[in-house]
């Protein structure tokens, strides 16, 4: 199953690093990025961003839920 802002409607992808935040938030907590979209599919939640491959694949090294595209 895909999510996607249709689905949550409570998030938005930060467009630099893609981590998913709350509507109101309007500073990624991850990289400072203050340009988001509400245009985004996918998610994955990193617990262990040190030990997990799928981390290491899209380049994540904060915990959080990251969205897998954004547009």
């Amino acid at each position: 199953m895909t999510m996607s802002s249709r689905a949550t409607g409570r998030l938005k992808a930060c467009v630099k690093c893609k981590a998913l935040v709350p509507l109101d938030v309007n500073l990624c907590p991850v990289c400072r990025g203050t340009v988001f979209s509400t245009d985004w599919s996918g998610c994955v939640s990193v617990i262990d961003p040190e030990r997990s491959k799928v981390a290491r694949l899209l380049n994540i090294t904060k915990p959080g839920r990251y969205a897998l595209k954004v547009r």
